[in-house]
């Protein structure tokens, strides 16, 4: 009995110096947060980081809950990814991966910012303004093109990475038609009419077009060149207001 007595107070007695131990470092002033240091946010502000973070001033480094901050800094559209890191003794790490918009949608009567995989991830408000090219006629009828949208983005990809390529301007536009397939519009008055594919070899063979219009000083005005057949190539003036 004596020894069953002495076990159980042995067992108290350290349950309570383990339970007293343990409050007196969740609450040490020095595993407190005192530091919040965010990476990588291009868009979004550090302040706006940490306001999403929801982070008490008292918070200790011990009683954090890293799942939870990510969760509420995912709640913004611009972020993708989010990892949330502890430096102890007092140093908390916010890495963030933002979405990189590289065009608008028109859908639903406004214009939402699309990303490079082709997500539309946030509406562009009225007081935001964007240079980014539009992608027109890839929602019909409610429902979002999402073939089309991508073959869009594909060709802007081609454009980009098209080398000695033709000086067309910058694309303000890039209309998708189930018929007849993408046209491309720029602010300097051209368009381009593409078909569905091979849309880097159609604008290698815009180079020669280019040329013969400069030498026959035909390249002002508006333009519509017809490139969905490149075995037969047409083009032609259009009068625009």
């Amino acid at each position: 009995i004596g020894r069953a007595v002495l076990l159980t107070g042995a067992i108290v007695l350290v349950t309570v110096v383990i339970m007293v131990g343990y409050d007196l470092l969740l609450h040490a002033p020095d595993l407190r947060v005192r530091e919040t240091v965010v990476r990588g946010c291009r868009e979004l502000t550090e302040r706006e980081i940490i306001a999403l973070a929801s982070i008490r001033p008292s918070a200790s480094m011990l009683t954090i809950n890293p799942g939870a901050i990510a969760r509420r800094i995912r709640s913004n559209p611009w972020i993708q990814e989010v990892d949330v890191g502890r430096e102890f003794p007092h140093r908390l790490v916010i890495f963030v991966r933002e979405r990189k918009a590289v065009a608008l949608l028109e859908k639903d009567r406004g214009f939402y910012l699309v990303d490079g995989k082709g997500e539309p991830f946030k509406k562009l408000e009225t007081e935001e303004e964007s240079d980014l090219p539009v992608l027109t006629g890839c929602v019909r009828r409610g429902i979002l093109d999402e073939a089309m949208v991508k073959k869009s983005l594909a060709l802007l990809n081609d454009l980009e990475a098209l080398k000695d390529g033709p000086e067309i301007g910058k694309v303000s536009e890039i209309h998708g038609n189930e018929t007849f397939g993408l046209s491309l519009f720029a602010d300097t008055g051209l368009c381009l009419k593409l078909g569905f594919d091979e849309y880097e070899n159609k604008l290698k063979r815009l180079n020669s077009v280019m040329a013969d219009l400069d030498r026959k000083n035909l390249r002002t005005g508006f333009l519509l060149i017809d490139l969905s057949n490149p075995e037969k190539i047409s083009v032609q003036k259009r009068n625009v207001l």
